[in-house]
């Protein structure tokens, strides 16, 4: 969707809500959590002359980058940029995989034998003879930065910072710079939670001693946790330059790879670190993970279970075997790997939320609720997480928390990652609307839109009422179907993609409209129905498919086909030629775009499908068609919602673990009076709901007059 444009020279000053007598209105969604990545300004063939760490901008505009949806997928999965689960790490400067010897041809310090050898004592824990070097090389030179730095870092390995920060105040003050001094600097900002400080320092460190490498590690894992993984690409490269036979090395540049969605470098460079250590900590878990991205899931599961053989308590490496388990179709034993992922981390969110995705696709759905609310509890600020729990919620009929959750999922739905809209921060959410222009959108996917759409005219009454002015930008594909059926309610309804979009002063994506509107299951408006067919494109139709004959039904086999879930919702086109053939009195209608050969496999296996498909061109086609039939039969695609907003009897074939739309434990819908829902009882076993829909149209068609 091309963003709308905002009015300008009005004032968006939030103010209390001009709706306070209106009580759909009363209450406003809180702000969605938003840690967007950064972009890199970094020019690398001037690597050595300028700064590794460029300004960071401020959070992006949309449209939102690529790495947003990636991001989302990251939360799912386990990624390690460290090995703290394989090999504790006692200080902040090993944390980062394995550490590095300190090369001595490229020291941090003027006296890099002395320097290296107090260094060797910290990292060993040899404290006490470390305070006796240092003690001897302040009596020997007293102004020396390097042993300020030496002394620092004692200190900062005794807990006592405020001390190691005073200690270092005249090492930052040196002339030249001391390297060593900034990177102890940077760790102590780390430990103090002080990350724009930390990079700072790690710049700082960088511009002081271009050389060095046995600090590159930590400043990487701190941009990859503060999520400039941008940022992190140039410093990996630097390290590799470097320290090429250093498994670390390459392991990083992977990972800053594999945070990037550059699956084939990523691929590339951690293979590169296998051939220098294939015991590397986590290499095999983060292989894992990229695989599982990559859709080599079978390659996933035996490298995460690689890492697991290396690491047994390694709760990332079972995570990752869950979700490779999960996505080879087999829930129980993605079950087993995600409760021992629980079991060794019970507040790991990523653990809970592998659970919580096993357990509903074997239809569990208060456990699988509980651990979604416990990764939602356990990682209170990752979107991934408010989001699982929303689908959840919602799919429980819990709209009051699922509505207010629902808004996480800019961020935590992959879907959604690479969506472009409207600003954020000029989201509607109850602001006084008098003499102001309320831009509604359209969302998701047209299944979503057309869902949805049935509160945009109760937003406009009430906002007009308010004293706005209201226009709603819908999908092409909809617009003329909305504009008939939506035409003498106050609100101007515009293509998405118009060369020139109304000037807004607020927006409202349509999927937010229930929360504003407080809309529980027993309030959803106009579920008999609220769109309409062209009169006379349905009388076309109704001349060529005539009443009063056979039983009339449309058929649509399957979703949309890159659709994850697809799948485990679409139908196999010769099983159900295989149990609705030779039906008397039924005849079938694709509705299925792109189905032409389906409809050939239905045929050669005994089904005759009339197909008129090539003539169906839009939405408004396809209600005009469907308008003329019986009954419809569809998985749950955007078809369902076509015909329940038109009001046409409907079946909808539903997997075990279906859209939230459709609730659990019932035949009904609250968002549609006219479907009834036919619902898997076993995973992946679709023959009892193919049965019982013959059994149902066979009892329809020889009731017919």
């Amino acid at each position: 969707m091309q963003s709308p444009r905002p009015a300008p020279d009005r004032p968006r000053v939030a103010r209390p809500s001009a709706f306070d007598s209106v009580s759909a209105f009363d209450s406003a969604p809180a702000p969605i959590p938003t840690g967007p990545p950064f972009r890199s300004r970094f020019d690398r063939t001037s690597m050595r002359r300028r700064s590794l760490l460029a300004p960071a901008p401020p959070p992006l505009a949309e449209p939102r980058s690529a790495g947003s949806a990636r991001a989302s997928i990251l939360r799912e999965i386990a990624i390690s940029f460290e090995s703290r689960n394989a090999r504790p790490r006692p200080s902040p400067e090993s944390a980062a995989g394995r550490s590095s010897p300190i090369p001595r041809t490229h020291d941090m310090s003027a006296h890099p034998d002395r320097f290296a050898d107090i260094q060797t004592q910290l990292s060993r824990g040899e404290l006490i003879a470390a305070a006796a070097a240092i003690d001897a090389w302040r009596a020997a030179e007293p102004a020396s930065a390097d042993a300020l730095a030496c002394r620092a870092h004692w200190l900062r390995l005794l807990g006592r910072f405020d001390e190691a920060a005073a200690a270092l105040e005249p090492a930052l003050a040196a002339t030249p710079p001391r390297a060593c001094a900034w990177v102890e600097r940077a760790r102590l900002d780390r430990l103090a939670g002080q990350a724009e400080r930390a990079h700072a320092a790690f710049d700082a460190a960088h511009r002081a001693d271009p050389a060095a490498t046995g600090w590159l590690a930590e400043w990487i894992e701190l941009l990859h946790q503060t999520h400039r993984h941008a940022l992190a690409r140039p410093v990996a490269q630097a390290l590799c330059e470097r320290a090429p036979n250093e498994a670390q090395s390459w392991f990083l540049l992977g990972l800053t790879h594999h945070y990037a969605g550059e699956y084939a470098a990523a691929a590339d460079a951690y293979r590169r670190a296998d051939a220098l250590d294939p015991a590397y900590p986590m290499l095999r878990n983060n292989l894992a993970a990229l695989h599982y991205q990559m859709g080599m899931h079978r390659n996933a599961l035996a490298d995460a279970e690689a890492a697991i053989r290396a690491e047994p308590d390694s709760q990332m490496a079972w995570c990752n075997c869950s979700n490779a388990w999960l996505a080879l179709r087999e829930p129980a034993r993605a079950l087993i790997a995600g409760e021992r992922a629980c079991a060794l981390g019970p507040n790991y969110a990523i653990a809970q939320l592998a659970r919580a995705n096993a357990l509903k696709e074997l239809r569990r759905w208060p456990d699988a609720l509980a651990a979604a609310a416990h990764a939602h509890r356990s990682a209170p600020d990752d979107p991934v997480m408010q989001w699982s729990l929303a689908m959840l919620q919602l799919l429980h009929g819990d709209y009051e928390h699922g509505w207010a959750n629902h808004e996480a999922r800019w961020n935590g739905s992959r879907e959604l990652g690479d969506r472009p809209r409207p600003s954020p921060q000029q989201q509607w959410r109850g602001e006084p609307l008098a003499g102001k222009t309320l831009m509604l959108w359209g969302e998701q996917g047209f299944g979503d839109a057309l869902q949805f759409a049935r509160f945009a005219p109760i937003v406009a009454e009430q906002a007009t009422c308010a004293g706005a002015q209201v226009v709603f930008a819908c999908f092409a594909g909809l617009e003329p179907l909305f504009a008939r059926s939506f035409a003498g309610t106050p609100m101007r309804i515009v293509r998405h993609d118009a060369p020139q979009l109304p000037a807004y002063d607020h927006h409202l994506p349509v999927g937010s409209a229930p929360l504003m509107l407080g809309v529980r299951p027993d309030t959803i408006p106009s579920a008999s129905g609220y769109l309409r067919a062209d009169p006379a494109r349905a009388a076309q139709w109704a001349a060529r498919l005539p009443a009063g004959g056979p039983l009339r039904v449309g058929l649509v086999w399957s979703g949309s086909r890159t659709h994850q879930r697809n799948p485990l919702r679409a139908l196999d086109p010769a099983a159900c030629a295989h149990a609705w053939r030779d039906m008397a009195g039924v005849t079938f209608h694709s509705l299925q775009i792109d189905g032409a050969t389906d409809v050939a496999t239905m045929r050669a296996a005994g089904l005759e499908v009339i197909d008129h498909t090539a003539e169906l061109s839009s939405f408004d086609d396809t209600a005009a068609y469907l308008s003329n039939l019986d009954l419809v039969v569809t998985v749950c695609t955007s078809v369902a919602h076509l015909a329940g907003a038109l009001g046409r009897p409907t079946r909808l074939l539903l997997d075990v673990n279906p859209h939230w739309v459709w609730m659990i434990d019932r035949e009904d819908s609250p968002w549609y009076d006219s479907i009834r829902l036919r619902r898997q009882t076993r995973y992946r076993d679709w023959t009892p709901v193919l049965d019982s829909v013959r059994d149902e149209l066979a009892a329809l068609a020889a009731a017919r007059p």
